[in-house]
């Protein structure tokens, strides 16, 4: 008896032993199948079109989301790529599904059951008519309650028909298409699509001429928006109080300003489309903080005198004298590209959606460089202006202390960028300080002077007004801080917690870099009826100020965010209200206004 006990343990235990290493030798591909669904049986040269790829996960198992919660896990991605010049724009994901299981106490993000992913192809326009064939591979790890499986990737061939001038072409899988229109527009289904279709409709019907003068239109509508404020100093700074500059060398100057600036603000809007990065997304690097700064103390020590920025020996001998100073005004103006960079609102997100869309960067380039002249072209003008400071009657040494000024404003501008990266507590006494010490400098230390009581009252008020601003800005420092709505920071447990309570929800995507941020901080968060009102919500925030947040990073992937602010609402279900969702500042009547209708 004994004997046959022990035979059939160690059966079991062969069993078992046996079960378990086909186990770990399943791959991950054997528990979903893969596949394209086309939309169209054949595709126009010159035009952009749009691929789905359904994963059908087998029943019980999961993968995990392109952002997974834990670092440990494999994200699933897909990479489609194509020779004969066939190009395709960035990879769309629908939501992922918040989960917990055995292996993990934290609730993870996954796909399962049937999801569709989403991206977008280009036809050369001279690519000849035929049967052309694509590759997508398609990383998934496999999961069920228990365990996961080792990673696969699954790959497949796409058909692409370039059809012939005139050829009728059948429309495919509608129904699908229909249902996940809403992934190309925001990175998820369902979406709205923003100001993407706007511009798309003035293209197909108006033509690209029309469409570029409406995105020169929409440039000059951003400098409505709080991120431009800080260029009207700088700009004033830059180009106010030279001494020895001709109207015509003033224009020249304010040309390249404008020329640096819409090459620098046209390449990261195409960069941050077909990449899918944050607008802005610079400036969450401390080393383009860092370098930022210091080429506002560097112009700011040519306000003093202590150099003069030339253009350089070589290229002032080919371009002749009266080009001297382009490179700097040109350098200027890329500094100022990315200061204007986080200027985004709902025309701008509709355009990135749509350059990501066509995958095409010389088309990208160009309407962003048309949008950033819309920008810059007022500030050109300005720039005129500002020079024309130089022709005043009688100047003098007084000139001297005016770039005294603008010299101590760039500084100014400079602490400004350094913010995120200077302790909240001690910043505003930082910068308060050097307010004070810039009046007392202006107003009674500078040595210059100039016949007549004008200049001296100037000298002496300009100084005053700034000791007794610094002076405020430190004891405001002091004062007890005004009550405002009490953010959580976000995390996949606090976001599932969140719509576990029942409650609606507000998420605030926010950064220290962006101004319209501070704005509704100060003048939307702190209002009292908001205050009041927030507390029937569970308030969640997104701080994007410095990357490497891998739950922030997450959050704005999960949600398609692709500037800030960005303040979206969920339902007491956990969806998305999309008709609540904004970008940019709004008052407290506004966003009053849509918390009831959440609430609602």
């Amino acid at each position: 008896m004994m004997t046959m006990n022990r035979f059939l343990l160690a059966f079991l235990l062969v069993a078992i032993s046996f079960t378990t290493a086909e186990a770990q030798l399943t791959p991950s591909s054997d528990k979903a199948d893969f596949r394209v669904v086309a939309g169209q049986d054949m595709y126009v040269p010159g035009e952009s079109f749009r691929l789905l790829f359904e994963v059908k996960f087998d029943e019980g198992w999961h993968s995990q989301s392109h952002t997974p919660t834990l670092k440990t896990l494999v994200p699933t991605v897909l990479t489609v790529t194509s020779a004969d010049g066939i190009s395709f724009g960035r990879v769309v994901y629908p939501p992922d599904i918040l989960e917990t299981f055995e292996f993990s106490k934290e609730p993870l993000a996954t796909y399962k059951g049937v999801v569709y992913l989403g991206v977008t192809g280009a036809i050369p326009k001279q690519l000849a008519p035929g049967r052309y064939a694509a590759r997508a591979a398609l990383q998934i790890q496999a999961c069920d309650d228990k365990s996961c499986l080792p990673p696969s990737t699954m790959e497949l061939d796409v058909p692409i028909v370039v059809a012939e001038a005139g050829a009728a072409i059948t429309s495919a899988n509608g129904e699908i298409y229909t249902a996940n229109a809403g992934l190309f527009e925001t990175g998820q289904a369902p979406g709205s699509t923003g100001g993407m279709d706007n511009i798309r409709g003035y293209v197909e019907s108006r033509g690209l001429f029309f469409t570029l003068l409406i995105i020169f239109i929409g440039g000059l509508a951003l400098n409505l928006t709080p991120c431009v404020y800080p260029l009207i100093p700088i700009t004033i700074s830059y180009f106010g109080g030279r001494e020895k500059s001709s109207r015509g060398m003033l224009i020249s100057n304010a040309l390249f300003y404008l020329l640096g600036m819409a090459v620098m603000y046209s390449a990261l809007g195409v960069i941050a489309a077909l990449t899918g990065g944050l607008f802005g997304a610079m400036l969450q690097n401390w080393i383009v903080i860092t370098l930022i700064a210091c080429v506002m103390i560097g112009l700011a020590l040519s306000m003093f005198g202590v150099w003069e920025i030339r253009l350089p020996a070589f290229l002032a001998e080919i371009g002749g004298k009266n080009r001297e100073g382009l490179f700097g005004a040109f350098m200027m103006g890329l500094t100022a590209g990315i200061i204007a960079a986080p200027c985004v609102g709902p025309f701008v997100l509709g355009l990135l959606t749509f350059v990501g869309e066509k995958g095409d960067p010389a088309l990208g380039f160009v309407m962003f460089f048309t949008l950033a002249t819309g920008l810059g072209a007022p500030l050109m003008f300005l720039a005129i202006f500002s020079g024309s400071i130089s022709m005043l009657p009688r100047s003098g040494v007084w000139m001297i202390w005016v770039r005294q000024v603008f010299g101590f404003v760039l500084v100014g501008m400079a602490l400004y960028f350094m913010e995120p990266m200077i302790p909240e507590a001690v910043y505003p006494v930082i910068f308060g300080a050097f307010i004070v010490m810039a009046g007392l400098f202006l107003g009674w230390m500078s040595k210059q002077t100039a016949p007549g009581a004008a200049f001296r009252v100037i000298r002496y008020g300009v100084g005053a007004i700034a000791v007794a601003a610094g002076v405020f800005v430190i004891v405001l420092s002091q004062s007890p801080e005004a009550p405002s709505v009490n953010w959580e920071k976000i995390t996949a447990t606090s976001l599932k917690k969140a719509i576990a309570s029942g409650n609606p929800v507000i998420i605030d995507f926010t950064a220290d870099w962006c101004l319209p941020c501070k704005e509704l901080e100060h003048y939307t968060f702190n209002d009292p009826k908001v205050v009041e009102l927030s507390s029937g919500f569970v308030t969640l925030r997104a701080d994007l100020t410095i990357s490497g947040d891998d739950q922030a990073e997450a959050m704005k992937s999960r949600f398609g965010v692709v500037g800030v602010p960005t303040i979206l609402f969920l339902g007491r279900g956990g969806e998305e209200r999309e008709d609540l969702r904004f970008v940019g500042f709004v008052d407290a009547g506004v966003f009053l206004d849509k918390m009831k209708k959440a609430l609602d």
